[in-house]
């Protein structure tokens, strides 16, 4: 079944400080905590070069990978991001001792075109206050640092293979890595903004259309690039799923049926909630209709733009407001989907009756 939800903010908008719980880490049941609100924990963050192998055919490849984490630090450098720093995250903070007992829930986060893997860091920061691990890869030679015009079409298969490489380094992190032994990547949400969208179908086990795909590689039609290797071309017939992802939630982007066809998604493993907004177009309602029979929910933010599920630079909804909506929802099916939280707040921030966010409209098929 296919549910839209859509969602306007109400009233208060600032974030409360650190610690607003006033519990004292561990002192109570984690899926108790406000999902609105900062957890108890300061946000550490770390980054480091990962490098791996695509496949047989090609040479190796490298992509930065960005990690937030929980810690009980309460100061210490600025994070020091691809561009920039963010002094709400801690650099290279020690990491808490997992709160759950299989270790810290892992959220992973595929960013847009010419953006970097920090792009929606106000949405890590917020998960790891509340005791999880975000992993977000820059995706190499589609960020701005290094975006490729025309871009390769390699990078179709490069971004899902991005992220399975991102959660086989925190994995496999060695012993004398802070976060070693305290990371559970069993089951993951994955996340992604614009571009991004595209990753978590196919990261989440949407299927390829050969046919189309044989002729967007042999006319460069639909692709950026003017054709596609035979090596390339083989990719797309290979799993480029990742088990571990379990659930999705794209944001501002839509499936794209130029390779996934018209009945790819009908192969995903797990449930998918994407987050649209009124003031971005980007054929949200044709891709509910064609939605087929699986567990689909789509999200609509009133007044949102494309930048508010990432830099925030919308005119038409105030930054913060959107933020807020973004996180809150963003914890509430990571909790929901990886840790099976059934409580009355993540269902009603689910199903649109919480207070923060006032349903507007309901839309199913």
């Amino acid at each position: 079944m296919s549910v839209l939800f859509a969602f306007a903010a109400i009233a208060c908008t600032g974030s409360g400080p650190k610690g607003s719980h006033g519990t004292g880490v561990g002192a109570d049941d984690p899926l108790a905590w406000a999902l609105s609100e900062p957890g108890p924990y300061a946000a550490g963050f770390e980054s480091w070069a990962v490098t791996y192998s695509p496949g047989e055919a090609f040479g190796p490849r490298t992509i930065r990978l960005n990690v937030w984490y929980p810690t009980v630090s309460d100061s210490g450098p600025p994070a020091r991001y691809t561009f920039g720093v963010d002094d709400e995250s801690i650099e290279g903070a020690t990491p808490a001792a997992p709160i759950y007992a299989d270790g810290h829930p892992v959220h992973a986060f595929s960013h847009g075109s010419q953006a970097i893997g920090e792009s929606s860091a106000f949405m890590s920061r917020h998960l790891a206050s509340h005791g999880w691990v975000t992993v977000a890869p820059n995706h190499t030679q589609n960020t701005l640092l290094d975006h490729q015009d025309p871009l390769p079409s390699a990078h179709y298969f490069h971004r899902p293979l991005d992220i399975r490489a991102a959660l086989d380094a925190i994995e496999t992190l060695p012993s004398t890595h802070p976060l070693a032994g305290l990371v559970n990547t069993e089951r993951v949400m994955l996340s992604g903004h614009s571009f991004g969208a595209y990753t978590t179908w196919a990261s989440l086990g949407a299927g390829y259309d050969l046919e189309q795909v044989a002729e967007m590689c042999a006319t460069g039609a639909g692709i950026h690039d003017d054709s596609c290797t035979e090596a390339e071309q083989a990719m797309f017939g290979t799993d480029l799923s990742d088990e571990r992802v379990v659930a999705s939630m794209p944001m501002a982007g839509t499936l794209r049926r130029s390779w996934f066809g018209e009945t790819g998604e009908q192969s995903v493993h797990g449930p998918v909630l994407f987050m649209g907004a009124t003031n971005d177009e980007r054929g949200q309602q044709e891709q509910f209709d064609s939605m087929g029979p699986i567990d689909f929910t789509w999200m609509e933010i009133d007044g949102g733009c494309h930048e508010t599920f990432a830099l925030g630079t919308c005119s038409t909804l105030d930054r913060e407001v959107g933020y807020r909506i973004v996180r809150t929802v963003g914890l509430a099916w990571a909790r929901h989907t990886v840790l099976a939280d059934g409580g009355a707040e993540t269902r009603a921030v689910l199903d649109g009756s919480h207070g923060l966010l006032h349903l507007v409209a309901t839309q199913s098929n």
